[in-house]
């Protein structure tokens, strides 16, 4: 089920879903404050920042950047922090999109960040010249992703967890990759 970031935390401690397991930011926050329960790290990514090459080169260099940001994101208080500790600043265009920024730096809007994982595949699938655009070297934050359930559930949880566990053992063993469903 599609949900947007400003959704996704509603819909779990609703009921609505059962698990997201997409791309939610394993925070402290998040987990103490939001009767959630994360399994394991699946993925770490990071904030970083792509250029046309001849625009810029470091990610300090980003001052005065358009940005597009998903409201209530750990990437909305993340780039806030990055530029206000190097005396910087942009301009956030809010993106609902729910995984990622890009087709809008791709479009008129011409924005400057997103997460690493995400811009590499854009400019590698989406962009018509991927060697006219650079992901700079800098990481603006780290982004351990997770799949989370709610509170409450011990059992789920557990389930949850052990089937990335799984997933782990299965991927260091070369096992064969499979479609069916792990039950």
């Amino acid at each position: 089920m599609p949900l947007t970031a400003q959704q996704r935390f509603t819909a779990l401690q609703s009921g609505e879903v059962d698990l997201l397991s997409n791309n939610t930011t394993w925070t402290l926050q998040r987990d103490t404050e939001l009767a959630l329960n994360f399994a394991p790290v699946v993925f770490t990514t990071a904030r970083a920042s792509w250029c046309e090459e001849a625009r810029r080169q470091t990610a300090k260099e980003l001052n005065g950047a358009t940005v597009c940001v998903a409201p209530g994101t750990t990437t909305e208080l993340n780039l806030a922090d990055y530029f206000r500790a190097n005396k910087m600043e942009f301009k956030p265009v809010s993106s609902r999109r729910s995984t990622s920024s890009l087709p809008r730096f791709l479009g008129p809007l011409r924005c400057d960040d997103g997460d690493a994982s995400a811009l590499a595949a854009q400019r590698t699938g989406r962009a018509s010249n991927p060697d006219d655009y650079m992901i700079l070297t800098e990481r603006i934050s780290k982004e351990p992703l997770a799949p989370v359930v709610r509170q409450g559930d011990d059992q789920w949880h557990d389930v949850v967890d052990w089937v990335v566990y799984a997933l782990i053992e299965a991927e260091e063993k070369g096992s064969p990759r499979r479609t069916s469903t792990i039950c």
